[in-house]
This record gives C-alpha cells, sequence and structure tokens, in this order.
C-alpha cells in the first residue's frame, strides 16, 4: 500500500491566499453595510439651570419621552453655569434667555434658536420684605440681584418707574441659587429674582414690588445650539423637540402627575407648581412656527430688546440679527 503524503510547502501559501482573500471580502461587505448606516452620535448634551419653563423637559425624561440614548439634560446651578459650558464646548443645547442669546452672538455669529421655551410675563420679580412698601422705600437700601442681563433688565425697570438710579441703592451681586440665604441677612431687604425663588421669599414674608409682567415680551427663554451641532446632529435635535412638545401636551393633561414630578426640582410643594407657572406664557408648536418662521413682530421684539441692551451698556457694540439666527427646521412636522 502506498501512501501519498502531500507537501505542506504546498499546501501552505493556498491557505494564506484563501484567507486572506477572505478577510478581503468580509471587509468589503462590512463597508458596503457601514456606508447604509449613519455613525451613532453620542447623546446630546442640553444644559439648563433651574427655571419652570425648563421643567418639560426633565418631565419628558421622567416619563419617558426623551431617549436617554439621545439627549442628555445636564443640570447647573445658575444661568452663568450654563452659558459658560455651552461657551467651552461642554454643552450642544443651552437653554437661555434672549438677551443672553444675543450676548452671546457677540462672540458666536452661528448662534441658532430652535424654539422658545416661554415668555416672562411675571415670573421675573423684584420681591422686597415687608418693611419696604413701595420702590421709592428702596432708596439708600441693600438689593440681591444676579449678575445677568435679566438682572440687569429687570432692575433698570423697577428703578425706572420709581425715579431711581443705580447711585440710589446699594447693590449686591449673587447667582440666584444664593438668594434664599441672603434673604436672611438684616441689610439684604429686597431681591431681583425668579421662579421658584420667588415662590419661596414670598413665603418668607416677601412681596411683589415690580415684575416682568410691565416689561412684556423683553424676556424670552430659548433653547440655542451652533449651525455646526445644528447641521451634524438633527435627528437627535428633532427628538429633543418633539419630546419638548409632547410633554407640554402631557402636563396640560396630567396637572397634578406633573405637579408631583417637577416639586422635586423646583423645590416647592406640588400644590405650589402651577403657581409658580402662572408669570409664564409657554408657546406651543404652532405659535414657535410663526415666531420662528420669519415673524416681522418678533424680529422687531429682538431689536428693542438688543437696543434696550445697548443703552443699559450690557453690549458694547450693536449685534447683526441675521434671519438665520432664528430657525424653525427642527419642530416637529417641518422637514420631515
Amino acid at each position: 500500500m502506498k501512501f501519498f503524503i502531500r507537501p505542506k510547502l504546498l499546501f501552505w501559501p493556498e491557505t494564506i491566499a484563501f484567507r486572506w482573500f477572505s478577510s478581503l471580502i468580509v471587509v468589503l461587505f462590512l463597508s458596503l453595510l457601514l456606508q447604509g448606516c449613519d455613525v451613532a452620535q453620542p447623546p446630546l448634551k442640553v444644559g439648563s439651570n433651574i427655571w419652570p419653563g425648563y421643567e418639560s423637559l426633565y418631565v419628558a425624561r421622567q416619563k419617558g419621552f426623551l431617549d436617554e440614548r439621545q439627549v442628555n439634560l445636564v443640570e447647573k446651578v445658575n444661568a452663568t453655569q450654563v452659558l459658560r459650558a455651552f461657551k467651552s464646548g461642554q454643552l450642544d443645547v443651552a437653554a437661555l434667555t434672549m438677551d443672553e442669546a444675543l450676548t452671546l452672538m457677540s462672540s458666536q455669529d452661528d448662534l441658532r434658536v430652535i424654539v422658545v421655551m416661554d415668555f416672562s410675563q411675571g415670573a421675573d420679580a423684584l420681591v422686597a420684605k415687608p418693611e419696604i412698601r413701595s420702590l421709592n422705600d428702596l432708596a439708600g437700601r441693600t438689593l440681591v440681584v444676579e449678575k445677568t442681563a435679566v438682572g440687569a433688565i429687570m432692575l433698570q425697570g423697577a428703578l425706572e418707574k420709581a425715579g431711581l438710579n443705580r447711585h440710589d441703592i446699594v447693590v449686591r451681586n449673587a447667582a440666584v441659587n444664593q438668594h434664599i440665604t441672603m434673604w436672611e441677612e438684616e441689610a439684604v431687604v429686597a431681591a431681583v429674582t425668579f421662579e421658584p425663588f420667588k415662590s419661596i421669599l414670598e413665603a418668607k414674608g416677601g412681596h411683589l414690588l415690580f415684575d416682568s409682567s410691565e416689561t412684556p415680551r423683553r424676556i424670552m427663554d430659548v433653547l440655542v445650539v451652533s449651525e455646526k451641532t445644528a447641521r451634524e446632529r438633527p435627528e437627535q435635535l428633532r427628538h429633543l423637540l418633539k419630546a419638548h412638545f409632547t410633554t407640554l401636551d402631557f402636563m396640560a393633561r396630567n396637572r397634578a402627575e406633573s405637579a408631583r414630578i417637577m416639586s422635586q426640582r423646583l423645590k416647592i410643594a406640588p400644590d405650589q407648581v402651577w403657581q409658580s407657572f402662572e408669570g409664564l406664557h409657554i408657546p406651543g408648536l404652532e405659535e414657535n412656527r410663526k415666531l420662528l418662521g420669519g415673524s416681522e413682530e418678533f424680529i422687531r421684539q429682538i431689536n428693542e430688546l438688543e437696543n434696550l441692551m445697548l443703552k443699559a451698556g450690557l453690549n458694547s457694540d450693536p449685534i447683526d440679527i441675521q434671519p438665520q439666527f432664528l430657525t424653525d427646521r427642527f419642530l416637529p412636522g417641518t422637514g420631515e
């Protein structure tokens, strides 16, 4: 019987060639497969401070309307921290007041407003201790105010109404999360603050002397992104806004449950939550379409705010507000 042993030297090159060819086929197949799929993006980082007008985002997260694989909510203690984090690139989306957005425009002209979250119609206020009966009684006394554009706008409005100027009072700047503690100081007789801190100070005996209902459409909150984010992550932005408007509908139909959820972050009793919303107007989807779709009236209001900021020294140079500053392309039903 004869045995035939095939030389290993002849078999070895064929094995290598076969394996190399097989690997090449797999690589080509995977490449073709990946070309038809979007590369997964990390969660969109959305930053905000505590404010009733932003609570829809947190209710959305709690109720599962917001997919945390697509959107990550980043909670900051005040607006200054949100602004800094956005400017440094730590946030993709920032919840800001319009005046803060305009200030940011002076150094970042590719900013885009993608939704109007609310208009303050009394939620920002000057709250005074019982012994201060009128705005004129503030002369020579100490007020606490956050060093932000909103704080400056509210304080200016109150002083103008009283016929006072900045030199007639003593101003102490403090972040809004410090207002409750500073209220206990004897020298402090009033605070320019906003919800939910406004309601907390009222519960401590404070009373309103001036609020944002006297400066209509001057203070508004928006979500902003850079054009780069808008261009590269449109589906995540659409998901974020869809969750916001879905949640507004949920909140309207489930007030008690929504109040219980929001009370945890706002740190006020559930039966006081809706009271903190009384000074807010929250635009729905259709109103946002009108506001962001080129409303001449809305653009005029923004220009008036920008002029007021220049007059108050909040901005050093005029801001060229381009039409693309406002965009409705991420609202539900737009471009889908």
